[in-house]
């Protein structure tokens, strides 16, 4: 009898544990406004949970819905896998710095570094660093115990964050407490208006452990307030952000993994350094063979959308996710409620793309130049470009100087000429963007918009232009 409840218990258990699986990861609709398209990322699995490779559009079925219930199914859309993504991806890493971190992997007390849990994951996040490929690719940093703090927001700089997570200390007295669920809200809204695929990498080695439950003192920041797992998840789904969270020890929150699942994200186990960098890795993987499927939605007027993709596996069994997305929200007002009103964004879009249009072709010098339009305390003025470089800064001594920007640094970027393409390029070493990508190096085309530390900067060059009247073959990159 026991082998037949055995037997029963396998057979009703297996099929859910081999069973083929579709998660809708993100839906991003950050060019909704400009080219009326929302992108949605999927992760398909196969019945072993190995990401399913080499699918296309034929591979998926797209629908959309005002209310979560009645789906209109979109006519096409295109398929392109993550890693195959020119702008790359966005992860921010958000650490547990509370007081057991500094223990050893198995809950001991501990003087010596090399033995402490933090000292295992700073170890850890230098593979996982040192493994991401694509330039474009971005990592930010985060750490939460008592309070939230952000190291750093999420740059190209792979060095940079490996140097402050290695920065990271222990917390002093009163700091030691795990705030989980509100760490979570506050990195969710670092990324929430982040366009593209982003990620939130939680680790941490315990669960929430509030200051005004154990301590019945009011929080230095939330006072008595004391948040709720639910309440990230809310926020992580309004925000478009999925979370990938890693038990590393041997106490569990045991709502993480609820967190991760609504999210379209994973939860993961660890127990040392080899562990936790095989984690992370194997998160980067997966992301990385995801799917964005790009669709042109519904005219039907909603402040929230649903999205459901299905895809068919070689069997023919049949699977399927959900996602939403708010598509047309005005000062917090419906679309549904305003009528003719939930046009006014298009309006805007279309009207700020003729202005730019206009600002081009009023701009027809016979030489390249620089169109300052915007910025802290910058006048709008036209800048020709006369030499072979030219540096950009809050340097009096730059070329083209920029004062009132607090994150303009004194030699900013510089603009190239480049005598064998006959072109002009940019170049930075910290990121700026070009026509609203991140970029520290990019071929510039006439009418390309660039934000430099807050200055809106427009490049223009007549195709008849000449060359610089001088410029430097091999131009000097020293500082």
């Amino acid at each position: 009898m026991k082998r037949i409840g055995f037997a029963l218990i396998v057979a009703l258990v297996l099929p859910a544990v081999l069973s083929a699986e579709i998660t809708v990861s993100q839906v991003d609709p950050s060019r909704l406004l400009t080219r009326q398209q929302v992108d949605v990322f999927a992760a398909v699995t196969d019945r072993n949970d190995v990401p399913v490779t080499g699918l296309g559009a034929e591979s998926f079925r797209v629908f959309e819905s005002v209310d979560g219930e009645r789906f209109t199914r979109i006519g096409s859309h295109r398929v392109t896998t993550v890693a195959n993504l020119e702008e790359g991806i966005t992860f921010l890493l958000l650490i547990d710095n509370s007081g057991s971190m500094y223990d050893t992997i198995d809950d001991e007390p501990t003087t010596v570094v090399d033995e402490m849990r933090m000292t295992h994951a700073k170890r850890a996040t230098r593979i996982f660093l040192e493994a991401i490929e694509n330039p474009n690719d971005r990592v930010g940093l985060a750490e939460f115990n008592t309070g939230y703090r952000l190291h750093s927001p999420p740059i190209t700089s792979r060095l940079q964050i490996q140097r402050l997570v290695d920065a990271i200390d222990r917390p002093g007295p009163g700091e030691g407490f795990t705030e989980l669920y509100a760490g979570m809200i506050d990195a969710s809204q670092e990324l929430a208006e982040i366009p593209g695929r982003t990620v939130l990498i939680v680790l941490s080695d315990g669960e929430n452990f509030p200051v005004w439950v154990h301590t019945n003192r009011p929080h230095p920041r939330h006072g008595t307030r004391v948040f709720e797992y639910t309440e990230s998840i809310a926020q992580l789904q309004n925000d478009g952000v999925s979370v990938f969270a890693v038990h590393f020890g041997t106490e569990q929150d045991d709502n993480l993994s609820e967190v991760a699942r609504r999210t379209g994200g994973r939860i993961f186990d660890a127990r040392d350094d080899e562990e936790l960098a095989q984690v992370y890795l194997d998160i980067r993987n997966r992301v990385l063979q995801e799917y964005r499927i790009t669709f042109a939605p519904t005219m039907r007027p909603a402040e929230r959308k649903w999205v459901r993709v299905e895809y068919v596996d070689e069997g023919g069994a049949l699977f399927r996710d959900t996602g939403f997305y708010f598509s047309s929200t005005i000062l917090g007002t419906s679309a549904a409620r305003m009528g003719w009103l939930a046009l006014i964004p298009a309006v805007v879009a279309i009207g700020l793309w003729v202005l730019m249009r206009q600002l081009r072709f009023q701009n027809r010098r016979t030489d390249a130049n620089l169109e300052i339009i915007g910025g802290p305390r910058a006048e709008t003025r036209l800048f020709a470009l006369r030499q072979g470089q030219t540096v950009i800064g809050g340097a009096d001594n730059a070329d083209l100087t920029i004062h009132g920007s607090p994150s303009m640094r004194a030699h900013h970027a510089t603009v190239v000429y480049d005598p064998k393409k006959s072109r002009y390029r940019v170049e930075s070493s910290d990121e700026i963007t070009v026509n609203n990508k991140p970029t520290t190096r990019r071929e510039l085309q006439p009418g390309d918009v660039m934000n430099i530390a807050g200055t809106i900067v427009v490049f223009d060059q007549d195709e008849l232009a000449p060359p610089p009247p001088s410029f430097d073959s091999e131009p000097d990159t020293d500082d």
